[in-house]
């Protein structure tokens, strides 16, 4: 029935390790989720469906967070990369790292966005 095709749809767009973080957008219509699987998807609060799937980490996603004007995601991961996300353009536009090995637990972003 209906209700098994939306749960298999949901699986399908879910994480495939576990979820890490969530993170709503400013406006609230979007929800930012990071996993093991290496993986940033962002959701519609309104449908429940992740409408883009970002997947340049190459290890888990450890924190997401939306800067204040809400069209871009950024994301910590153990990788060693902090990376910037556009949600107009879909795409990775700025990649930062650190010039030793590490592993990044958190990521935020001051009042100026």
């Amino acid at each position: 029935g209906e209700w098994k095709s939306e749960t298999y749809v949901l699986k399908q767009q879910g994480h495939s390790y576990n979820m890490n973080c969530a993170s709503y957008s400013p406006d609230s219509l979007s929800i930012a989720t990071g996993g093991d699987d290496g993986k940033v998807k962002v959701w519609s609060t309104d449908t429940s469906f992740c409408y883009v799937t970002f997947n340049e980490h190459t290890a888990g996603v450890s924190d997401v967070h939306f800067r204040k004007s809400g069209n871009v995601v950024l994301s910590a991961s153990l990788d060693g990369t902090v990376r910037a996300f556009d949600l107009y353009r879909y795409r990775n536009f700025r990649t930062m790292t650190c010039p030793t090995p590490v592993q990044f637990s958190c990521v935020s972003c001051d009042a100026s966005g």
